[in-house]
C-alpha cells in the first residue's frame, strides 16, 4: 500500500514532462510554419518592389513625352517616380509643367483649377530645393498658374512672372500676363508700363486693345485712342474690331465728342445688328444731348434685342 501513491506521483511527473515536450514541439512547428508563410508572403512583395525600382522613369522618357506634348503620360511617369523619390526635383518640375498645360486645355473651370492647384503645389515643392532644373521656366509657369487660379492670386502671379523675367526667361506673353495682373490689382501705372514693354517687343491687335484699356484706366485717353486706332487698323477679327469700337466710343463720350462716339456705335450696329449694347450707349448719348425721346427709342431697341438688358430696362423705368 505504501508503494502505490509513490507510483502515482512518478507517473504524474512523467506525464507532465511528456506534455511539456509535446507543447514545445507544437510551438516550434507553429513558429516554423509562421516563418515559412511569412517568407512566401514577403518574397513576392520584395520581388515586386525590386521590379518597381527597376522601372523608375528616366529623364529621357519624360522629355520625349514632353516633346510630343503627352501631358497625361508625363503625369503618370512622374507619379511613378515620386512614389519612390518624393523630393526628386525633376519629377516635381515636370509634374508641375504637365499639370499646367493639361489644365489650360480644359474648358471646365473647376477641372482647370484642380490642375492649376496641382501645378502650384508641385512647383513650389520643387523650389524648396537648393538645386532646381529649369528654374526660369519654373518661375514663369508658376506665375501663369497663379494667374489662372483667379483674381485672388494676381499678386503671386506678378511676383513669379517678374522673377522669371529677372532670371532672363523672355517668354513672349510674360509681360502681357504681368500687365493684365497689375490691372486686376488696380495698379494701372505698372500695368501700362508692362504693356508698353510688351508692345516694344511685338505688336498685335489684342495686345493693343488691352493696352488701350489700360491707358483708359490710368487716365491717359489720348494714348488709349492711339492704341485703339492702331488695333483697328491691323485687326481682321470681328470681335476685336467690335470691342475696339466700343472702347473708342467710351473715350469719345468721356470727352463729350458725341459725333465721333455716335459714329463708333453705329459702325458696331452695321457689323452686328443684334448689338443691344450699341443701342444702349446711343441712348446715353441722346440723353446727354438733351433728347429723351430718341434716348428712350434706343433703349427700347436694346430691350427688344435683349429682353434681359438690365441697364436699358432701368433707363426705361426712369423719368427723364
Amino acid at each position: 500500500m505504501g508503494v502505490f501513491p509513490e507510483s502515482i506521483d512518478n507517473f504524474g511527473r512523467r506525464t507532465d514532462r511528456r506534455r511539456k515536450r509535446l507543447v514545445k514541439t507544437i510551438l516550434s512547428l507553429t513558429a516554423l510554419a509562421v516563418v515559412v508563410s511569412a517568407v512566401f508572403l514577403v518574397l513576392p512583395l520584395v520581388r515586386s518592389w525590386k521590379e518597381t525600382r527597376q522601372k523608375l522613369p528616366t529623364e529621357e522618357q519624360i522629355l520625349d513625352a514632353w516633346s510630343d506634348k503627352e501631358y497625361d503620360k508625363i503625369l503618370n511617369l512622374c507619379e511613378i517616380g515620386l512614389e519612390q523619390r518624393p523630393l526628386d526635383t525633376l519629377y516635381l518640375v515636370m509634374k508641375g509643367f504637365a499639370s499646367f498645360y493639361r489644365g489650360i486645355s480644359e474648358t471646365d473651370g473647376e477641372v482647370r483649377t484642380t490642375y492649376m492647384d496641382t501645378a502650384v503645389f508641385a512647383l513650389r515643392k520643387a523650389m524648396a530645393s537648393s538645386s532646381i532644373p529649369f528654374k526660369p521656366q519654373v518661375l514663369y509657369v508658376l506665375g501663369k498658374a497663379y494667374y489662372h487660379k483667379g483674381p485672388f492670386y494676381m499678386d503671386e502671379a506678378v511676383r513669379f512672372l517678374e522673377a522669371s523675367i529677372t532670371e532672363g526667361y523672355t517668354a513672349k506673353d510674360a509681360l502681357e500676363y504681368v500687365a493684365v495682373a497689375y490691372s486686376s490689382l488696380g495698379n494701372y501705372e505698372k500695368s501700362v508700363n508692362a504693356f508698353e514693354q510688351a508692345l516694344a517687343q511685338e505688336k498685335s491687335d489684342l495686345l493693343l486693345l488691352a493696352a488701350a484699356r489700360a491707358y483708359v484706366n490710368f487716365g491717359q485717353p489720348e494714348k488709349a485712342e492711339i492704341a485703339a486706332l492702331e488695333a483697328l487698323s491691323m485687326t481682321e477679327d470681328a470681335m476685336v474690331r467690335e470691342k475696339t469700337r466700343f472702347l473708342l466710343g467710351e473715350i469719345y463720350v468721356a470727352r463729350k465728342d458725341y459725333r465721333l462716339a455716335e459714329e463708333q456705335y453705329n459702325l458696331v450696329i452695321e457689323m452686328n445688328p443684334e448689338s443691344a449694347d450699341a443701342h444702349f450707349y446711343l441712348g446715353l448719348i441722346w440723353q446727354d444731348k438733351g433728347d429723351p425721346i430718341r434716348a428712350r427709342s434706343e433703349w427700347r431697341k436694346a430691350v427688344s434685342l435683349d429682353p434681359m438688358h438690365t441697364a436699358a430696362r432701368q433707363k426705361l423705368a426712369e423719368r427723364i
